[in-house]
């Protein structure tokens, strides 16, 4: 069985989870440091979310509530599930708790960006499954 626990503290344990999960999602860019690990942590407007089944850490994403003039929203960020446990429901049970945060902060709205192709249809589908809409806009990026 699948438990969600929020992370507390940066940890060797963690960052070899991250290390593994990670690269899985998008391999070009690189595993985040113990610094950024303990600064994401630390964030009171972020929450990490790690999967387990059993002692193995199988999944993972973030959730980042902020506030703008129209919204509170809730942003998922980086929804990533180990190849080896897909299929199994660990990935509609960490967003499940992502919005479950979401909506216990007070955010009205909740986004993920997910790629296109046909590696990311079956994660489209079950964010379909649970009420996100793909949305008539284009996702502008600047590198700072």
């Amino acid at each position: 069985m699948v438990r969600i626990e929020p992370v507390h503290e940066a940890t060797p344990e963690l960052h070899a989870a991250l290390s593994h999960l990670l690269p899985q999602l998008n391999s070009t860019l690189p595993v985040p440091d113990m610094e950024r690990l303990r600064r994401l942590i630390s964030d009171p407007a972020v929450t990490l979310l790690l999967a387990r089944d059993g002692d193995a850490i199988v999944g993972t994403t973030t959730v980042i509530v902020y506030t703008t003039p129209y919204w509170i929203k809730a942003r998922l960020d980086e929804v990533v599930v180990d190849a080896g446990a897909r299929g199994k429901g660990v990935g509609e049970a960490l967003v499940k708790a992502a919005l479950d945060i979401g909506r216990e902060r007070g955010a009205q709205v909740a986004e993920l960006q997910s790629g296109r192709g046909e590696a990311r249809k079956a994660a489209h589908r079950l964010y379909e499954r649970l009420g996100f809409r793909i949305r008539e806009s284009d996702v502008l990026r600047i590198l700072l």
